[in-house]
């Protein structure tokens, strides 16, 4: 219920505040799920422009360069929100940050993500020094990078971020166990409802089959879900490692993670009005129908495995 509630304040204060000519576009900048690079799909990652504004959701590897060639100007970036602190989705936050301002950005940049996030800025920061050292040499009058990067511990369920455009609420997931407590109760995953003037689009980032996420996405006019393979993940791990690794890395994947057959079963119940698959594992050569007839099987919407680059 205190969800639901947040939901329809985040609703309202959008449509309140927001501009009626407003338009909302999505580009998926990375498709490929996991830690392991791929020569067709980069990691994770998400563009959401309103207007002229950019925000960003999850930032895998490469996710500077997957902007730019989404015609984007990494500078406009000034807010990140971060799923969870898998590597494949959080590598390259503070790295975009740098970037951004060596070339000139001097506006605050401001990343959200599961608790943890403050510290890695402390860490990004003192990777950087040498960095930043020798840029600040050379052109005088650069203010200091800690100034400029921001980052926020999401605290829990609910609304974690809203300005003139956009409204963001949070809700803990279930892919660090299903009860969504987390690993060693320490670590955090959620999924994001983002409210714009004209569109309600839901990210599920990482998740096994959860309540919390059927909520969180009820009647949203986008729904951007991971998807997986159980049998081919399966022969990929027996092929690569030793099966008692293989096995336990399995239990996860069936655990905290969703099949294509049931992401068609939560777009139903939710009755959002269009579906879009990312993370996709294997990501491989597979065809799009791997995902797609079990998804239809369950939501008669409009359904695309996403590839990097797509817009919506």
């Amino acid at each position: 219920m205190k969800l639901l509630n947040c939901i329809a304040a985040a609703a309202m204060g959008v449509l309140m505040l927001g501009s009626a000519q407003a338009e909302t576009r999505l580009i998926t900048l990375g498709t490929q799920g996991g830690p392991m690079p791929g020569a067709t799909r980069s990691q994770p990652a998400n563009a959401l422009i309103v207007n002229d504004r950019v925000y960003l959701i999850d930032a895998g590897n490469g996710v500077s360069q997957q902007l730019v060639k989404a015609g984007l100007d990494i500078r406009k970036v000034g807010h990140i929100f971060i799923t969870h602190n898998h590597d494949d989705h959080n590598a390259d936050w503070g790295n975009l940050m740098g970037f951004q301002w060596a070339t000139g950005r001097r506006q605050p940049t401001h990343v959200y993500g599961p608790a943890g996030t403050e510290r890695m800025l402390k860490g990004f920061l003192e990777y950087f020094g040498p960095n930043t050292r020798i840029r600040m040499a050379d052109s005088k009058g650069m203010q200091p990078p800690e100034k400029q990067f921001m980052a926020h511990d999401i605290a829990g369920d609910g609304v974690v971020y809203r300005d003139d455009l956009i409204t963001v609420t949070a809700a803990e997931n279930c892919h660090f166990g299903k009860d969504g407590a987390g690993a060693s109760g320490a670590e955090h995953s959620y999924s994001f409802r983002i409210q714009t003037p004209d569109k309600v689009i839901v990210f599920s980032g990482d998740t096994g089959n959860c309540d919390a996420v059927l909520a969180l996405s009820k009647d949203a006019d986008l729904m951007v879900h991971e998807v997986i393979d159980l049998a081919l993940i399966e022969k990929a791990l027996m092929a690569a490692m030793p099966a008692h690794f293989a096995q336990g890395l399995m239990r996860h994947m069936r655990d905290e993670h969703t099949t294509a057959e049931d992401v068609g079963r939560l777009a139903k119940a939710a009755g959002v009005k269009q579906l879009v698959l990312t993370h996709i594992i294997p990501g491989q050569e597979e065809p799009d129908s791997t995902y797609l007839d079990p998804a239809k099987k369950h939501y008669d919407g409009p359904v695309t495995v996403a590839r990097d680059l797509m817009s919506f």
